[in-house]
């Protein structure tokens, strides 16, 4: 391609139309600020919500004794230990819980009265804060607090094997719903593990409860309230269609979804797959009645996956109708691994995604990797049409659990760190790894950040050897060749940038930040 050519193909804006994706470029949301919190030993967050207050509650677990941010003695070997902090993430207070073993919390929700409800699973016997006895290995355990963090009472759940709660979501009623994994009672086709459901009252007292599953393994990871009163509950399965599961497995897991009625009975069933690895961690009744299910896949293109994995196991997202028939699915992520484990929908009928991420900069994935695992928060359309990505990370491990909507329009993600002061991340280590809380602003839209973001520029245009690149230092950029591949990728410095090796042609030089675009052309 000559040079006169490529001259008049750039002035007629001609080439453009092979990379219309890049037209609608949106800008990601900007970190505000960020938080660590930990004792000397570790820590890991599960769960976040924002309180009516403007504030948030954070919930996990903890194995630190009194040091750092934690102000209460540990009482075994892993304790529920919850943080409240305000709306600019200033701790206000912190409560530990627990027996003399292993206490694990995974979920916290705000209650009707303004307290909160504690929901995980213990192997303790009676002793510290633990006031009934585990019936044999691990039990749900529920532990209800007033506004101040104050215990108000604690029940446990279980049978005679391993019980293991997931999800805990506080209901209308002033009791509340929880969710997990069974290994209890096997009998009849029901073998290894199911999943469990206990309706609980507001003093605690068991309402119901109801346990489903196939011949094999059945792992619940999600349940939620829906607007005609019954519940929702997502996991993965194993089994073919056996016990309560009315449809094949497609591959090794897959997606299962169950619905049930507001006493626990169960309404129908579906399972959703590849011919590999699928396995569910989050869910969302959605605006029209239906649901988005978010997790993981290393399935190919196969079964209901209709598009293959850029590398080798990626986020997975499937939209179903209010009866839980599948109406579109979209699979995103970058070379190596991305988990997706939290998902929201927004005012706008997109969804918000928080996910785990090592993956370099590469296929979904626009920003490079700060470190071994990074959170990673994504948005795509109503019809699962990415929007824009964001990764925040510092050198070490950042594992994201958990994503809140914040009433200033933008999030809040929480998850536990093993970085120091690097990358994202602002403060220092209190020990091993230590809760990380991460606040994000709204993400503005596409048309304001058109406006208001000056695209990179290059000199010399055309090159034929190497290239200065132009705009604010730090800034990450991608070089894209004709058909969208990144070929060039890093952070804008003074130092020329070799393209001597790349085929002559038209590329695009994308600000990774804003998503704005100039054109190059290499002789």
């Amino acid at each position: 391609m000559t040079k006169q050519v490529l001259s008049l193909l750039l002035a007629s804006g001609l080439l453009l139309t092979e990379l219309p994706h890049f037209a609608n470029a949106q800008t990601a949301p900007i970190k505000q600020w960020d938080k660590t919190f930990g004792g000397s030993g570790g820590d890991e967050a599960k769960s976040l919500q924002q309180t009516r207050d403007g504030g948030y509650i954070l919930g996990g677990f903890s194995n630190s004794p009194v040091s750092g941010d934690k102000t209460q003695a540990s009482q075994g070997l892993e304790d529920y230990w919850v943080v409240k902090v305000d709306v600019n993430g200033t701790k206000q207070w912190d409560r530990t819980f627990g027996g003399r073993s292993i206490d694990v919390l995974l979920e916290v929700e705000q209650t009707s009265d303004g307290g909160y409800i504690l929901g995980g699973s213990s192997n303790s016997p009676i002793s510290g804060d633990k006031t009934q006895a585990n019936q044999r290995e691990s039990d749900y355990w529920v532990v209800k607090l007033d506004a101040n963090g104050i215990k108000q009472w604690d029940r446990t759940f279980g049978g005679l094997l391993n019980d293991q709660l997931s999800s805990v979501r506080a209901t209308p009623d002033g009791g509340c719903i929880l969710g997990g994994t069974s290994f209890s009672f096997p009998a009849g086709d029901k073998t290894l593990s199911d999943y469990w459901i206990v309706k609980v009252d507001a003093s605690g007292n068991k309402q119901w409860d109801h346990t489903f599953g196939g011949q094999l393994i059945e792992t619940l990871y999600d349940v939620q309230q829906i607007r005609d009163g019954g519940y929702i509950l997502g996991g993965d399965s194993f089994s073919p269609s056996s016990g309560d599961k009315t449809q094949a497995n497609q591959g090794v897991s897959d997606y299962w979804v169950v619905k049930v009625d507001a006493n626990g009975v169960k309404q129908w069933d579906r399972t959703f797959g590849g011919s590999n690895t699928d396995r569910l961690r989050a869910l969302q009744q959605t605006s029209d009645g239906g649901y988005l299910l978010a997790g993981y896949s290393n399935s190919p293109l196969s079964g209901d996956k209709t598009q293959a994995n850029p590398g080798g196991l990626n986020c997975w997202l499937l939209k179903l109708t209010a009866d839980g028939t599948k109406v579109w699915d979209k699979t995103l992520g970058g070379a190596t691994v991305d988990y997706a484990y939290a998902v929201k929908q927004a005012s706008d009928g997109g969804y918000v995604v928080c996910a785990l991420s090592n993956s370099p900069m590469s296929g979904d994935k626009t920003q490079p990797s700060q470190g071994d695992y990074d959170y990673w928060l994504f948005k795509v359309d109503a019809n699962g049409t990415k929007l824009w990505d964001r990764t925040i990370g510092g050198s070490g491990t950042d594992l994201v659990d958990a994503l809140a909507f914040t009433s200033d329009g933008g999030f809040l993600l929480s998850g536990h760190s093993t970085s120091g002061i690097n990358g994202d991340k602002s403060q220092a280590s209190q020990g091993f790894s230590d809760y990380w809380l991460v606040k994000l602003g709204a993400a503005p839209l596409a048309s304001s950040s058109a406006k208001s973001a000056a695209p990179l520029t290059v000199s010399p245009n055309p090159t034929s050897s190497q290239l200065t690149l132009h705009g604010p230092a730090g800034t990450p950029y991608q070089l894209l060749n004709q058909l969208g591949q990144v070929v060039r990728s890093g952070k804008i410095s003074a130092q020329p940038l070799d393209v001597q090796a790349l085929p002559a042609g038209l590329y695009l030089l994308r600000d990774a930040t804003s998503g704005r675009t100039s054109k190059l052309v290499k002789e």
